[in-house]
């Protein structure tokens, strides 16, 4: 427990003794009420933290609304020399995402591990505090699969950090209808059908992506030789052809060799649609993208390949006569004389297989599972036939083919039954092995061995989700959308059963059939079954209903599903809270940002006060109409889309231009860059340094209000404390202004996940000893301090611009409610000001002007009169500061004093949270909350209940108490009171 010092009512410090590594004190400002709530959770330690940096100057702030963050409290400042000092992606706005131990994460080779077991592949150069252990890969041992959102196909990855941290908020434990379990922090995101949103959002009958392929879970190999170089040399290998093997780290290959699961792969497929000859000469046929795929497959063992299309004429006999048909098909063809001498002693057969023996090899029979797996799914890929329906709902068996002449039938059976046994291993049922005599060729009489796997549907379950297939995408998906249709199936199975069970239940207890039918007849439970239920005493024969949907139709449904988001849906049917404590983590990935944790998709601002002449009056009687389409004409909520729609470059042009691009567009009036802070554009901002993955989340949210905290209020100034400050900004009690909140959605955040990523990095390359792996950063000056302002100052413009549009649609509205111009209406703009950012600006310091970069999370710049930053029809009594209040409460304009010289003119930027989303949710009725608002006259409009929720007044300190705080301290002095008419929340 930190011991704080009292300076004044509302001045408190913690010294900095308190902490070993602390460069200055910790200055907290707000009344002891405030300060007693922030000692409720991590804000002190975070502050504590952050004294520790290099370079930080004077103290490390916390304001009155502070509270837990990441890396810096939320309310957090900061201020950083350009000699020694550093920038943090923690200091402007970022959130962790965390999953528990135990969830199981796909990797590229079709097994899995427990997220918190991958840690074992990480090196041991790693940076730790308290709870939490962050860890760079220097060589990325691990790929994980993950969904790219552009083309919508699964791919693999590298993780390269891995991060460890004992659970700040409540662990929820989500369950899907077909039975997808997850534990996960609120914070963590998983894709929906509306993009990626925290677990603490999603609500029952939220539909979340999944991937039903599980693979087998990981053990590792043995470093026993399977082949060395005698082996090959008696195979007629030269000296040559094994240092070739040698150089690319292929000899003497062991079971453990990294390249031993991608050959065990092409090897299985290669048996069913490979050849190869003693003069090094491989060609594989199949698809396009699975040639693809097999090309790079050969590259990462280290042998170039070719693919090309190519067309093949079959003549084809059987029973039923001989068929003739050409068709395009790709080949892969490579010639490496070593690679194939090394296939060869690991059970490739040369020539034609129709006529040689060959089996399953012993290393893979005695490999370990997920080897195996490879090894089968690859043949499946070849010989299996594709999942399929024999009625409208029953599958047929799998079934595995193979040609062979006479003289080589029982090779094949010997072959079919090793594959029998190891299909146990994955409890895998097999049916028959038939051989049926087919037709002639040059060699003789060819027969079709026939190996049918049970079509039982947990057979196909474990056949399907366990094996699988590889170099056979088309099988691959589908054989998803049938395991979802199979889950589908038994769920409904699942409920049938439990009815009839309730139908014995309620006879036994003495209702008569008709109320029995009354109380439970549904969608699937019509009378004919309730009847049949009262009398049959069999439950086994409950079945899915005669209307359930054909496979066929499934399949078509569920493939625009793919081809339109890259996966596949399940609704949620639970969410729990769990109450133990628990330790969680994260993995970042290069390129992607998702990846697939059992079986489920996962992933990792500022306000602006406009003025009207309206009084309550003229609102009162329209309020109901202005509300309305003020909601439809801003767009809002999670994943909501703008009705701009700009291409990437445009996007690129408007970070630059800031908010007088948008002017420019015909969105503003020309007197609005006048009155924001830095005109609506920052300096600096390159969007050469945002990734191409935040460019692609951030130009269709464009112009939108977004969700969470990010609101539109109509107020009225209830009461004016500075008479003449208020009339220098345009303030007048009784008239209506219009309050709007809101950021750089998904372009922001998804700026800081990359540069957290580019800062661990950047931590561990100059020596920054951290206190805590949230505050990673990179010294001023630096390549990727400079990245980081050109991509962070991108996302500063994109919320000015946005903030810009969206006044103009606030403007239209008012003018189309109203029928008189935004002119006639006195729509000007008071003010614009930025929460999360680092800038750099000039203080006097230690008696001399110093540049420094001034980190404000959560806080809003406060410069006093005469700054010649601020607007000159300001500078003479100061910087307008606009504090929003929480959802249905006051909110305050307040102005820069000199006093505010001591936390370099900071101050509160709202009332902040005092509880967690999630709890919120738990604790309050949106319907409730919405009742209470409009019994106070307040018209209320919201994308849903949980939005509601989450944003009640009471997960919120007063705001009263919070902008007295910091009068109280000096540091700013309050204008004028708003109280809100009308509030729109994303």
């Amino acid at each position: 427990m930190y011991q704080l010092k009292g300076i004044s009512d509302a001045k408190w410090e913690i010294e900095k003794e308190a902490k070993a590594g602390m460069n200055v004190p910790v200055r907290v400002y707000g009344t002891k009420e405030l300060v007693e709530r922030m000692k409720r959770d991590r804000t002190f330690d975070q502050a504590t933290n952050v004294a520790c940096l290099p370079g930080i100057v004077g103290n490390s702030f916390v304001m009155p609304d502070g509270h837990e963050g990441y890396g810096f409290p939320i309310g957090g400042v900061a201020a950083f020399n350009f000699e020694n000092g550093v920038v943090s992606p923690g200091g402007v706005g970022y959130d962790i995402n965390c999953l528990t131990g135990d969830s199981k994460i796909l990797t590229n080779l079709g097994y899995f591990r427990t997220i918190s077991g991958i840690a074992d592949d990480f090196s041991q150069n790693s940076v730790s505090s308290g709870g939490l252990t962050a860890k760079m890969l220097n060589i990325s041992l691990t790929k994980v699969m993950t969904l790219n959102i552009t083309n919508k196909v699964i791919e693999e990855k590298e993780v390269f950090a891995f991060i460890k941290s004992n659970s700040k908020s409540k662990v929820l434990k989500i369950k899907t209808q077909n039975g997808f379990e997850l534990k996960v922090t609120g914070n963590h995101k998983i894709l929906t059908r509306t993009g990626m949103r925290k677990a603490s959002e999603l609500e029952r009958g939220t539909e979340i992506a999944v991937y039903p392929f599980s693979g087998v879970r990981y053990n590792n190999p043995s470093n026993k030789v399977i082949v060395d170089e005698e082996g090959l040399r008696s195979l007629g290998l030269s000296e040559e052809g094994i240092e070739v093997l040698k150089d690319r780290g292929l000899l003497p290959l062991r079971e453990d060799n990294k390249a031993l699961p991608i050959i065990a792969k092409i090897l299985g497929y290669m048996l069913g649609d490979g050849y190869l000859n003693n003069d090094g000469v491989f060609r594989v046929y199949g698809k396009l993208g699975d040639m693809l795929e097999l090309r790079e497959d050969f590259l990462a063992v280290g042998f170039k390949s070719f693919v090309k299309m190519r067309d093949r004429n079959y003549r084809i006999k059987t029973h039923y006569g001989e068929y003739r048909f050409r068709s395009k098909i790709a080949e892969l063809g490579l010639h490496a004389l070593s690679l194939s001498k090394l296939f060869i002693a690991l059970g490739m057969p040369t020539g034609k297989k129709t006529v040689n023996d060959f089996g399953v090899p012993r290393w893979v029979r005695e490999a370990p599972k997920f080897i195996k797996r490879l090894f089968l799914a690859g043949f499946f890929g070849a010989e299996m036939s594709s999942p399929s329906t024999l009625s409208k709902t029953g599958f047929y068996s799998p079934i595995i083919s193979q040609n062979k002449n006479e003289r080589y039938v029982e090779s094949c059976r010997k072959f079919f039954a090793q594959i029998i046994d190891m299909l146990g291993d994955f409890d895998i049922k097999a049916t028959k092995i038939s051989v049926r005599k087919e037709h002639i060729n040059k060699f003789g009489d060819t027969y079709r061995i026939r190996l049918l796997l049970s079509a039982d549907e947990e057979n196909l379950l474990k056949l399907w989700g366990g094996i699988g297939f590889e170099y056979n995408n088309a099988r691959k998906r589908l054989a998803n959308i049938a395991m979802l249709y199979i889950l589908e199936k038994k769920r409904l199975t699942k409920q049938r059963i439990e009815i009839a069970e309730k139908v014995k239940e309620y006879k036994k207890i003495g209702l008569t059939a008709r109320e029995i039918k009354e109380l439970l007849i549904s969608n699937i439970s019509n009378e004919r079954f309730i009847e049949r239920c009262l009398w049959d005493n069999v439950k086994s024969k409950q079945r899915i209903t005669l209307d359930f949907i054909s496979f066929d139709e499934f399949v078509l449904k569920r493939e625009k599903e793919l081809d339109s988001y890259g996966a596949l849906f399940d609704g949620i049917d639970e969410i729990d809270e769990l109450d133990e404590a628990a330790e969680v983590y994260d993995l970042s990935l290069r390129d992607n940002h998702n990846f697939i944790a059992n079986n489920i998709i996962v992933s990792n601002c500022g306000v602006r006060l406009i003025l009207t002449n309206l009084s309550e009056a003229d609102v009162k009687p329209k309020l109901k109409e202005l509300m309305d389409k003020l909601f439809r004409n801003v767009p809002s909520g999670v994943g909501s889309k703008g009705k701009i729609k700009l291409s990437i470059s445009e996007l690129d042009e408007a970070v630059k231009g800031g908010a007088k691009w948008a002017i420019e567009k015909g969105y503003g009036w020309e007197e609005d860059v006048q009155r924001q802070e830095e005109n609506g554009c920052v300096k600096g901002a390159d969007p050469s340094k945002v990734s191409q993955k935040a460019k692609s989340r951030g130009a269709p949210q464009f112009g939108t209000l977004g969700a969470g905290n990010h609101f539109l209020e109509v107020q009225k100034v209830e009461n004016v404390m500075d008479e003449k400050t208020a009339k220098a900004f345009g303030l007048e009690q009784g008239k209506i202004v219009v309050m709007l909140h809101c950021g750089s959605r998904g372009f922001g955040h998804q700026v800081c996940d990359d540069y957290v990523r580019v800062m661990l990095n950047a931590s561990k390359k100059y020596g920054i000893k951290l206190p805590d792996p949230e505050l990673c950063c990179a010294p001023l000056g630096s390549q990727e301090a400079g990245d980081y302002f050109g991509a962070m100052y991108s996302a500063v413009n994109y919320a000015f611009c946005n903030r810009q549009v969206m006044m103009h649609w606030i403007r239209q509205t008012f003018e189309d409610v109203f029928r008189k111009s935004a002119d006639a209406l006195g729509m000007k703009l008071v003010y614009d000001v930025c929460h999360n950012i680092a800038k750099v600006e000039e203080h006097e310091f230690a008696g001399k002007m110093m540049k420094l970069c001034i980190h404000r999370k959560g806080a809003t710049r406060a410069f006093p009169a005469g700054r010649e930053e601020i607007p000159s029809i300001y500078r003479g009594v100061g910087q307008p500061v606009i504090i929003p209040g929480s959802m249905g409460t006051a909110s305050y304009v307040l102005v820069g004093v000199e006093g505010g010289k001591e936390c370099f003119f900071s101050t509160c930027h709202g009332a902040g949270r005092m509880m967690s989303r999630h709890e919120a949710i738990r604790t309050y009725r949106g319907s409730d909350v919405k009742q209470k608002l409009e019994s106070r006259g307040i018209q209320l409009r919201a994308t849903g209940w949980d939005i509601i929720s989450e944003e009640a007044p009471g997960a919120y300190k007063n705001i009263d108490e919070v902008v007295k705080g910091v009068e109280l301290a000096g540091i700013s002095r309050i204008v004028a009171k708003l109280i809100p008419l009308g509030v729109a929340k994303g």
